[in-house]
């Protein structure tokens, strides 16, 4: 049975995983537009930068983050139909992994290249948040295969 959308409707779960995608897939596609947008702000800013500069430009990390970002901003659109279908698990799912590979990234770099040590912290925190819930998504995945 599909769900017609209604926020009165909505319980307490779905606001969360929307809320959640929505904040997170944000904050991912924000950070990925301020390096498209301003890679030669960015590498002023920090020899952290240009360490994930050398790796590869900071414009192709932002074009990646920007659509890393849209991915797990739109697994909000499928919250309230998870249960018919995969759409919200797939999007969790490459979202998040691919947001974990980069946080992974960012916190190997700022570990020696960071402004301080919150900084570094911060992204292990985010690589473990993206990476559990790309787990709990392909786990989904993989046990509705069956």
């Amino acid at each position: 049975m599909k769900r017609t959308f209604s926020i009165s409707k909505l319980d307490t779960k779905e606001i969360l995983l929307i809320t959640q995608s929505l904040l997170l897939g944000s904050t991912i596609f924000g950070r990925g537009v301020l390096w498209f947008t301003s890679p030669e702000t960015i590498l002023k800013d920090s020899p952290f930068y240009l360490a994930l500069n050398e790796i590869m430009p900071i414009w192709l990390w932002g074009l990646i983050i920007m659509v890393t970002g849209f991915l797990y901003t739109t697994s909000a659109l499928f919250v309230t139909s998870m249960e018919e279908n995969s759409k919200y698990y797939f999007f969790i799912f490459v979202g998040g992994l691919t947001s974990s590979i980069f946080y992974f990234v960012m916190t190997s770099a700022g570990l020696y290249n960071n402004l301080n040590w919150l900084t570094p912290f911060n992204f292990l925190i985010l690589t473990a948040w993206t990476g559990v819930t790309s787990f709990v998504g392909g786990a989904e995945l993989y046990g509705r295969r069956k």
